[in-house]
């Protein structure tokens, strides 16, 4: 945005990812990351020979073997999700990748929208193919696109949309808010969005802590304060370092920094 660049991003929905991790890629992948042929047969004996039935008021169905997928709720289930979908960014030479879990984002800049849609283009559809190849399954109504600049350089744009096409002949959706790792983003990275809801979120708790100051002492007080707002806060703050001023202004005398009000005295909560 600094250089004038436009950045598009793709970000990706995998369906029932944990449930779809074929085992015998699993293992494939497992041992080409080094993993040793005692170690590669315990984690063979882990994922299989699982099954699984329904049981509604008493009455179940017949098990059924358990072909794909990593055992969801245990410490190794996304440690093997991850190894699984690892090589993806091998396929995204023209673009940047960020994999935290299920939560891919692809993303690159470029000066104008043409150059821009045409290498997300390319790299979604080798995404595609990577997808297919893996038997995994994209959620194509769920994956969307997001164009990011300043707002003189969106301005200018007759259409501020990427145009981003499926092997299904479908087109991805363009948003210009999304929740992504618990930040909500917008196309001008101001944080706007992020801190009205962080804010609304916090005002219903400032102020039924300040309707029953009186039972709490000023310890109690800070206490609360300090695990019931402050942690939402904190949360992801490093991003506000390029925030407009105004806006991060806004977030600390509406959130929780008028902690210090609270403890002695009304927050203004007009």
């Amino acid at each position: 945005m600094e250089q004038g660049n436009l950045t598009g991003a793709i970000f990706l929905d995998f369906a029932k990812a944990f449930d779809t991790v074929d085992h015998g890629i699993l293992l494939e992948k497992l041992k080409n990351s080094g993993i040793g042929d005692r170690t590669l047969t315990w984690f063979q004996s882990y994922v299989s020979d699982r099954s699984q039935y329904v049981s509604i008021s008493g009455s179940s169905s017949l098990p059924l073997p358990v072909t794909c997928g990593v055992p969801q709720g245990s410490v190794l289930g996304p440690l093997l999700f991850t190894i699984f979908i690892n090589d993806l960014p091998n396929v995204c030479k023209a673009s940047t990748v960020h994999m935290y879990a299920d939560d891919t984002v692809i993303y690159t800049s470029k000066p104008n929208l043409p150059q821009l849609e045409a290498v997300l283009q390319e790299q979604f559809t080798e995404v595609e193919k990577w997808i297919k190849n893996n038997k995994l399954f994209l959620n194509t109504d769920k994956t969307v696109t997001m164009l990011f600049g300043t707002a003189p350089k969106l301005h200018k744009l007759q259409n501020p949309h990427l145009c981003v096409g499926t092997i299904s002949n479908g087109t991805l959706t363009t948003v210009t808010s999304l929740k992504y790792l618990g930040m909500w983003l917008d196309p001008n990275l101001s944080f706007g969005p992020h801190i009205e809801k962080l804010s609304s979120k916090l005002y219903p708790k400032l102020g039924a802590l300040y309707r029953n100051k009186s039972c709490l002492s000023p310890a109690v007080r800070k206490q609360i304060v300090q695990q019931m707002l402050m942690p939402a806060i904190d949360y992801g703050d490093v991003v506000y370092a390029a925030a407009p001023q105004t806006c991060c202004t806004i977030c600390f005398l509406t959130a929780g920094l008028r902690q210090d009000l609270f403890l002695y005295r009304a927050p203004s909560l007009g």
